[in-house]
């Protein structure tokens, strides 16, 4: 089986879904899968190849197209539908000569029209994006349809597909990455953190296509709960000022530690060094509905508690037998959690260790073989 991978991304890229894009490349030729990742030739500060960034083996290739590079952070639609226009001609070119026998893989509706160069296409959606019957009209033409969360498969259904021609399957995590054996005093003391406070540790982006992941609200929180120190990894320096002068107003600043983007390595020493992992997204369309955060199923590993929001698409992993559940923007249910999560060590203990026993059917190869089974129509568990 051949399978090519299609992402208009900028990779690499500091943001979350170019680690799910190529951890899943990873773990498709892993399972036997020749797999190549093609992707625009674009412009990024990180100057290191695609396995030396995400610091995995080179098991699949990476395929770089020409494109009409234009995009900035405020370039605006139409600069990104130029670039994505020539892109697609790219693919064309590159594709048209090819073997038909080759899978086309995508989380990209827009790609799905390669379908008429006689590939089968197959079609991950994380996200209903603009006119929703233009959206539902292009996943049509793909042969397997993905979701990453049984609210997007409630969608399509909706929208009028099959309940049998929609798989449901969550974003993953890679446990040996993840599942460390390093203590919470020597993490804390690898990164230089408070050895003694209580600590609640987010990771990952501060915000996602502008909008907040929840930080606004855990510092709110520390003003409730004035004994834990909070500490956000991962950010953009934007995001960093914008957070650090946030936490200034409130008050909260001596209690508040933001640090930028690191490895995947460093993000589970950081997991381990927490006291309790905070994730508590806002009640918006795309949280409620789109989202499989990675995150969760790396706190999951961490064998860490989790504070998290009580949100349909978190409750299709999440439970009160796995992770301490708020409404999300309850300010007081949150800084009660959060007191909760640090002090009653036993109660975070059951959560956790449930948390690290459910994860293991959420792993990047687990997710893969059942994708893998879907893509050729076979029994999927």
């Amino acid at each position: 089986m051949r399978l090519f991978y299609l992402a208009n991304i900028r990779i690499p890229t500091e943001k979350a879904h170019g680690v799910a894009i190529v951890k899943a490349c990873e773990a498709f030729a892993k399972a036997g899968v020749e797999t190549k990742l093609v992707v625009p030739r674009r412009r990024t500060p990180i100057k290191k190849t695609v396995f030396e960034a995400y610091d995995v083996k080179p098991v699949f290739s990476v395929a770089f197209l020409p494109t009409l590079d234009l995009i900035r952070e405020k370039g605006g639609r139409i600069l990104f539908r130029i670039q994505s226009f020539t892109f697609l001609l790219s693919l064309i070119f590159f594709l048209l000569f090819g073997d038909r026998k080759t899978i086309l893989y995508t989380r990209d509706s827009d790609l799905i029209s390669l379908r008429a160069l006689g590939y089968k296409v197959v079609f991950e959606c994380h996200l209903i994006h603009g006119n929703r019957r233009t959206f539902f009209a292009s996943a049509r033409r793909a042969q397997r349809i993905i979701v990453i969360s049984q609210a997007l498969k409630d969608a399509f259904i909706e929208a009028g597909f099959s309940p049998e021609s929609i798989l449901v399957a969550p974003s993953g995590v890679d446990l040996s990455v993840f599942d460390i054996d390093i203590s919470k005093e020597e993490a804390r003391r690898r990164l230089d953190l408070p050895h003694e406070a209580p600590l609640g540790i987010y990771t990952g982006n501060f915000t996602t296509m502008g909008e907040d992941k929840g930080i606004s609200d855990i510092l709110k929180a520390l003003l409730l709960s004035t004994d834990v120190t909070f500490v956000a990894v991962g950010g953009s320096e934007k995001d960093i000022a914008r957070y650090s002068e946030r936490a200034r107003e409130l008050g909260v600043s001596d209690r508040v530690i933001f640090r930028g983007s690191t490895t995947q390595q460093n993000l589970a020493v950081y997991q381990k060094a927490a006291d309790v992992l905070l994730m508590p997204f806002p009640d918006t369309p795309h949280y409620r509905n789109h989202m499989s955060p990675v995150k969760m199923f790396e706190y999951m590993v961490s064998k860490r508690p989790i504070i998290a929001s009580d949100l349909p698409t978190i409750r299709e992993v999440l439970n009160e037998q796995n992770a301490y559940m708020v409404q999300p923007g309850n300010i007081s249910a949150l800084a009660g959690e959060l007191v909760t999560g640090c002090r009653d060590t036993e109660k975070s203990d059951q959560l956790a260790t449930r948390a690290y026993r459910d994860v293991s059917r959420y792993s990047w190869d687990a997710r893969t073989e059942r994708v893998i089974a879907w893509i050729y129509g076979t029994t999927v568990v």
